[in-house]
This record gives C-alpha cells, sequence and structure tokens, in this order.
C-alpha cells in the first residue's frame, strides 16, 4: 500500500517531459515521517505496524555480486 502511495507521488512530482524534483520528494519523506510519528505516539500505530509499513523501503540483508563481464 505504501509503495503504491510513493508512486503515486513520484508521478504527480514529474510533469510532461519526466522532470522529478528531489526536493519535493524530501519534503514529502519529512511529511511522511512526521505523520508516522504521530501514529506512534497516538498509539494509532504500533512500532511494529510502521516497521511493516515501511520495510520495504529498506535494503536487503543479502550480498549481490554482479559479474562486470555480464556488462560488457
Amino acid at each position: 500500500m505504501r509503495q503504491a502511495a510513493d508512486t503515486a507521488i513520484l508521478l504527480m512530482m514529474a510533469n510532461e517531459i519526466g522532470y522529478f524534483d528531489p526536493g519535493e520528494r524530501a519534503r514529502e519523506k519529512q511529511r511522511s515521517r512526521e505523520a508516522d510519528e504521530r501514529a506512534l505516539e497516538s498509539g494509532e500505530k504500533s512500532r511494529e505496524r510502521l516497521r511493516r509499513e515501511n520495510g520495504f523501503f529498506g535494503f536487503p540483508r543479502v550480498k549481490i555480486h554482479i559479474d562486470p563481464k555480464s556488462l560488457a
């Protein structure tokens, strides 16, 4: 669900020629963090629920090897 919302935000921040505004994206991420903090403080969401909702955006705990020969 969060992924779909982020995708929609990215699309809204791009104009017809595909311009992406990193400053606006940073502000949106900050607003999202603040909303998460309010939800946590109010008891609306638990820390575990926020981890599940936001966990998609973390880096996997695996090593990825790319063979440089495959890029040639």
